[in-house]
């Protein structure tokens, strides 16, 4: 190997470690010093001791929709139902095939409806109840 290989085989080495070591000692410097909250940092209490507005929103709101907002009586089933959530367990829809081309959703054993049309609640189980009946022969079946 030659003087000149040898040199630049021994400075190559130097010099990629040089281009890398400026910038990395600014990078590695804390601008905001220990890293404990200070007034400015914005998930800090506030001077009041409570959590500042842009602190993140409660982890416990409840699912969306909730039944009990869409199986109101005299409210119309939304178009496209599938399911609603009763705290957190999910409703699937319950339904049966009706002959006018839409299903004939029920909720638990009193609440009967179809996508678009009103909610109806019976005063005891939909089997006994006269109204759901003629929805039911309504319905085709």
């Amino acid at each position: 190997m030659t003087a000149r290989g040898t040199l630049a085989a021994l400075l190559l080495p130097l010099a990629l470690l040089s281009a890398c070591g400026d910038d990395s000692d600014a990078a590695a410097t804390d601008p905001v010093g220990s890293g404990s909250p200070t007034a400015t940092d914005p998930a800090s209490p506030t001077e009041s001791g409570t959590p500042s507005d842009t602190a993140s929103p409660e982890v416990d709101e409840p699912k969306k929709p909730q039944c009990d907002e869409i199986w109101v009586e005299g409210k119309n089933l939304p178009w496209g139902y599938e399911q609603c959530y009763d705290g957190d367990r999910r409703v699937k829809a319950n339904g049966r095939y009706c002959e006018i081309g839409k299903p004939l959703i029920t909720y638990r054993n009193n609440w009967y409806a179809t996508p678009g049309g009103p909610v109806n609640m019976t005063d005891g189980p939909l089997a006994e109840d006269p109204d759901y009946q003629k929805s039911i022969k309504a319905c085709g079946g």
